[in-house]
């Protein structure tokens, strides 16, 4: 929480009542002598003006605690103990506004409703919002995440000339709804960080003024929506100090001077990024050649009677056991649990992705899609029936509708957030096809760690509650894998992500 150490200039007790529950440090109290004490006033429209006049040091006098001390000794003051001198005093900074510009006081001099409206969450100056603005395209920032609603708090959506820079921003306070005007600044605005939690961004913008754990815990929440931070550091608070200390801790340091602090450009440390899109079979997928970054995966291995050479999902941490009931998925879990690739796809040896129709997806290609989107899916199809009815076509009605029954259950057990979703879809006509993807990581682990909250529950119950264990029907014993293709499309209902469909090739005659 940001508590401004302020001199102040005006009658305390008047003060303290126009601020009512707001903390501040009044550390001392200031007193100005000069033009307006003499009867002068004179308005100028710009600083070039007010530069050509000069100032005298007995024109202007300054006093702390009603002894009288230099201009030095107040900047001493201001680099150290306060952030601003706050005047509370009716229309004095319009008679004083000449010499604090002579002085340069100007971006540390404001009045007391200036305090409450602009320098709620950290040191406010609009001359460390030009420092950022101009600075933006320099850094290469395309993209960025305003954690703070830093932009609209500075009413920048008065000024904002910087096209190349698509802003998205955390609006707690519900600006936007009480003013749109604010959505011709902001690409996006979220009600909280949870509502953009899989997104990425060129940057994220840290401004509000907070303690170092709470920095820290900001620092590990947004993690994996950018690899460059950009934060507000106060002077002489405690971020700064811990910086001091602490640069190491990333991999570059950029900082641009601010008035009365710094801001950082900080590029996180992390691994070189890796790539792997899984090309998931059960058998010889008569694929000599793949393009760089894809993998076969050998689903259901641990049962499997040939083994092929490929990867099997049956080390480390698997489920393979359970590939007869559902399908990919035991591929999908091995995948989760023993790897640690920063993208990450999935696809199945007779259908790949393609960006031209002809070839399939390139690792160049898919990073370039991903820069604009959250995840590549194949786009959704149309069919006959509701998704329900027409897995009890394929499997027959009484076992489709008992598994569909076993996962409500469990799903409203471990995820009731998502049982109207999972109704909706399996009444619609349509659903997303294949389980075939490709996102980043934290994206993948939201999924993953929703799904298998779940899936093994809802098909230890399938298999104690009927026979599908002995029945070598292959509609029958994967009817609990066909209803599992429909909950890639119920998590992403329920799921802000920005969706890239692709068409795919599909193999022939394999």
């Amino acid at each position: 929480m940001y508590i401004p150490k302020i001199l102040l200039c005006g009658d305390r007790e008047n003060f303290l009542r126009k601020i009512g529950e707001r903390q501040v440090d009044i550390v001392g109290q200031i007193k100005f002598k000069g033009a307006a004490e003499r009867g002068e006033f004179r308005i100028f429209f710009n600083t070039d003006e007010i530069s050509k006049v000069p100032l005298k040091a007995e024109d202007f006098q300054i006093f702390l605690n009603d002894a009288e001390i230099s201009f030095d000794d107040l900047k001493k003051i201001l680099d150290n103990l306060a952030d601003y001198i706050v005047i509370d005093k009716e229309n004095e900074i319009v008679v004083r506004i000449i010499e604090l510009y002579q002085l340069g006081l100007r971006e540390r001099v404001v009045t007391t409703e200036t305090l409450l409206k602009y320098a709620r969450d950290n040191f406010y100056s609009l001359k460390n919002v030009e420092a950022l603005m101009n600075n933006l395209s320099k850094l290469k920032i395309s993209r960025l995440l305003d954690v703070d609603n830093f932009f609209v708090k500075n009413n920048m959506f008065y000024t904002w000339l910087n096209p190349g820079v698509d802003i998205e921003a955390i609006d707690d306070e519900f600006f936007a709804k009480k003013y749109p005007v604010v959505e011709n600044l902001c690409r996006k605005i979220y009600s909280s960080l949870d509502d953009c939690r899989f997104k990425n961004y060129d940057a994220i913008l840290f401004t509000a003024e907070r303690d170092l754990d709470e920095f820290f815990n900001l620092m590990i929440a947004t993690d994996g929506m950018s690899e460059n931070v950009l934060v507000f550091v106060r002077k002489n608070s405690a971020l700064s100090f811990w910086f001091k200390d602490f640069e190491f801790a990333f991999e570059e340091i950029g900082k641009i001077p601010a008035i009365n602090g710094e801001w950082f450009f900080l590029k996180k440390r992390s691994e070189p990024e890796n790539f792997c899109i899984y090309v998931v079979t059960h058998k010889d997928a008569k694929l000599n050649e793949l393009p760089d970054g894809y993998k076969i995966i050998h689903a259901g291995h641990a049962t499997a009677k040939k083994d092929f050479g490929y990867l099997g999902d049956d080390t480390g941490e698997n489920i393979s056991n359970l590939n007869r009931y559902l399908n990919e998925i035991t591929a999908l879990y091995w995948i989760w649990r023993n790897t640690n690739h920063s993208i990450i796809g999935l696809c199945h040896y007779r259908r790949f992705f393609t960006a031209d129709g002809k070839n399939f997806l390139t690792e160049a290609e898919a990073k370039k899609i991903l820069r604009g989107c959250d995840m590549i899916i194949v786009k959704g199809n149309f069919f006959s029936l509701p998704q329900t009815e027409l897995k009890s076509a394929v499997c027959g009605d009484d076992i489709n509708r008992h598994v569909e029954k076993i996962f409500r259950k469990y799903i409203g057990l471990k995820q009731p957030d998502y049982l109207e979703a999972f109704d909706y879809v399996s009444s619609s006509y349509s659903e997303y096809l294949y389980e075939m993807f490709i996102t980043r990581r934290n994206v993948f682990e939201a999924y993953c760690e929703w799904l298998f909250s779940f899936i093994v529950h809802v098909t230890t119950e399938v298999l104690a509650t009927t026979n599908l264990a002995e029945n070598n029907n292959p509609r029958k014993y994967r009817s609990i894998g066909l209803v599992s293709e429909r909950l890639m499309t119920v998590w992403l209902m329920k799921n802000r992500l920005r969706l890239k469909m692709l068409p795919i090739i599909f193999r022939k005659n394999v």
